[in-house]
């Protein structure tokens, strides 16, 4: 009997392999798939949003900004004193007689610098005095070749307290505007009086001091962006331009004191 049993057990085989596996195998019942909602931003979702995102133009603003202050000053320092460095290598290039000179003049109120060449009154070489390119009476000429400067916005001058000497010391007044000239020679002088008429023009006279040209941004000047900078251009006598930068520090008694870098 037993071997019988045995006989069948080894001798039995499904009819087929899916039967097989499925006496071995229990399949999930199949589920629908079932899709969710689409859910919105909620107000206080986006209001997070928006607080996170202002918190960080703030941040980006207190860290970024001075720096970025700094660098607009030094940049139009740098090209201030370019120009300025150009105008004796104009004087001896332009010149068509030993009265021609070369000015400098910047415009305060435009924040415009430029170099003006000496060709007004009668003679070949000019009068030896500045006579702005707008006016009626033998104006001068712009340097066309030469790129002129105008200050970016936010840079102003600024007056330095003694030793140092007050922007705009030395300059010669032309009206609104501040002129400095060069003769051909390389010698600083004072703009003159241009020849009105039959009047005949007094040619400048050398500066025997020091003229000064002194910028820093308007939020250091006014104590919103701390420590004040100040980008100082010097124009020695016998011509020769010096960039300084000057610093601000408060001393231990509370008074201020300049490092000059």
């Amino acid at each position: 009997m037993n071997e019988r049993l045995l006989r069948r057990t080894e001798g039995f085989r499904p009819e087929t392999c899916e039967r097989a596996a499925a006496m071995f195998s229990v399949r999930p019942p199949a589920r629908p798939l079932r899709r969710s909602p689409r859910r919105g931003v909620s107000l206080i979702e986006l209001l997070v949003v928006l607080a996170v995102l202002l918190l960080i133009f703030a941040m980006g603003g207190i860290l970024i900004g001075p720096p970025l202050r700094k660098a607009r000053l030094a940049s139009a320092a740098n090209d201030l004193t370019v120009l300025a460095q150009r105008v004796p290598i104009e004087a001896r290039t332009q010149r068509g007689g030993q009265g021609l000179f070369v000015y400098l003049k910047g415009d305060p109120a435009a924040g415009l610098f430029e170099l003006i060449a000496d060709t007004g009154g009668a003679g070949a070489g000019g009068d030896s005095a500045f006579s702005d390119p707008g006016s009626a009476t033998d104006p001068d000429s712009v340097i066309t070749t030469v790129q002129p400067v105008r200050l970016p916005e936010g840079i102003v001058f600024y007056d330095l307290p003694a030793p140092y000497d007050n922007c705009w010391s030395n300059w010669g007044v032309s009206g609104a505007n501040f002129v400095l000239g060069v003769d051909f020679q390389g010698r600083t002088v004072g703009p003159g009086v241009p020849a009105a008429g039959l009047t005949p023009a007094v040619p400048g006279r050398q500066i025997t001091g020091l003229a000064s040209i002194n910028l820093t941004h308007a939020d250091m000047a006014s104590g919103a962006v701390t420590p004040l900078v100040v980008h100082r251009i010097t124009i020695g006598a016998v011509w020769g331009v010096r960039h300084t930068r000057l610093v601000r520090d408060v001393a231990e008694d509370g008074t201020f004191v300049w490092r000059e870098f």
